[in-house]
């Protein structure tokens, strides 16, 4: 008897993943990466690499307290 390592469940191809969102396909190559499925990263990179990347959310300033301590 030999163990065998079970197959995809979906064969990816760079036009599915390119259709995921960005949040899916970081999802899918989390994925891949724990799975070592060195091919399906290299998609996910090649598809990542090619979006816009989005502006870095800057931290809110806190407001200043009203004059006079009013609330």
């Amino acid at each position: 008897m030999s163990i065998t390592r079970p197959g995809r469940s979906v064969d990816w191809t760079r036009e599915k993943i390119t259709a995921l969102t960005t949040l899916d396909v970081r999802q899918l190559r989390a994925n891949a990466e724990r799975l070592n499925d060195p091919e399906i990263m290299g998609l996910c990179d090649a598809v990542l690499g090619e979006r816009p990347r989005g502006i870095a959310r800057q931290p809110r300033k806190k407001k200043a307290p009203a004059p006079g301590g009013a609330a």
